[in-house]
């Protein structure tokens, strides 16, 4: 269990993230511009953060579209994540505001895209596979610098990004090692049903899958106990049981099981990226893309579809920013 840290009253502790390596709910998103004169002459700090996510995206939808011509047998296999990309792109261009007038200069230049030249076959899903590997880690670094509001999409198009990474791969991903306290609360309750269901599971597996349940299974259990000791309060108790969304009988249903727990969890993390402490922030979209990944894992030795969403875990009410006063 990680070391005890202080609790502050109704507040995240800084130090305590931080000593855990933290490099790395929420209101409807919108974008806090600043009001008053201050906002007429100062650029927004959340331009160049978004400048930087529509140039990534713009760069993996190119990948994509290369890819799928000079690949025409993977055309259908690449359109799902393709479909995703455009979507977010569309979405974080409906957040990019620049600005008019004294403004102006808040709009920053969108370059345009760029794509590496494509292997082919297998070579080309590895290497789009490092590019949605790469785009994860920086909307993990993103939800870090940008307003609440902006890290939650950042934080769930990262996780979408993540689940596209794992996807082909099949493996799991490394163990990392309303008010906050209420999105705490929340990812927590999630990480207690999670070791619940993953108890559950892991009897019906056997060899090299029933110790990946169990890496796992471990895996909550730590970041159950970090909770705790970030959390401001009383936390949420486990309840004695949960009622689990898949009826295990099989080593299959094992692992639909555990990616229907992974999907849960992302939600309850792109919620925390919402509060105002930015080390939490890039805790929780590390947190939302790990718990993408292992969905997407699963569901590949379930045999079952990819992660059909393009924003996991992100509410519909905020894929469009509201103007703010003065826009």
């Amino acid at each position: 269990m990680p070391e005890a840290v202080p609790r502050l009253p109704e507040a995240v502790s800084r130090r305590a993230l931080l000593g855990r390596g933290a490099v790395l709910a929420g209101s409807a998103l919108a974008l806090p511009w600043a009001a008053g004169c201050a906002a007429e002459t100062v650029p927004h700090k959340d331009v160049p953060t978004l400048v930087g996510a529509i140039a990534s995206e713009q760069n993996l939808i190119a990948a994509y579209e290369a890819a799928r011509s000079a690949n025409a047998a993977l055309a259908g296999r690449l359109g799902p994540a393709l479909a995703h990309h455009r979507e977010h792109l569309a979405v974080l261009k409906r957040h990019y505001v620049p600005g008019s007038g004294d403004r102006a200069g808040e709009g920053g230049t969108i370059p345009p895209p760029s794509a590496a030249p494509v292997p082919d076959g297998n070579a080309a899903l590895a290497a789009l596979r490092k590019a949605e590997d790469r785009a994860a880690k920086a909307r993990r670094a993103d939800a870090a610098k940008a307003d609440p509001g902006l890290a939650q999409l950042l934080a769930s198009i990262g996780a979408c990004e993540a689940g596209h990474a794992m996807w082909a791969s099949g493996e799991t991903p490394p163990v990392r090692s309303k008010s906050g306290a209420e999105a705490l609360r929340t990812a927590l309750s999630a990480e207690h049903a999670a070791v619940y269901g993953y108890g559950v599971l892991g009897s019906h597996l056997r060899g090299s899958l029933r110790q990946t349940a169990k890496a796992v299974w471990d895996a909550h259990r730590a970041q159950r106990d970090e909770l705790i000791s970030i959390l401001a309060g009383e936390p949420v108790a486990a309840a004695a049981a949960y009622a689990l969304p898949v009826r295990v009988a099989t080593a299959r249903s094992a692992a639909q099981l555990a990616a229907a727990l992974e999907d849960d969890l992302v939600p309850a993390y792109v919620g925390l990226a919402g509060v105002s402490s930015p080390d939490l922030r890039a805790f929780a979209a590390d947190s939302a893309q790990r718990a993408a990944a292992r969905s997407a894992a699963w569901r590949s030795k379930a045999g079952a579809a990819p992660p059909p969403d393009a924003f996991p875990g992100l509410p519909p009410s905020a894929l469009s920013p509201r103007a703010a006063p003065g826009e």
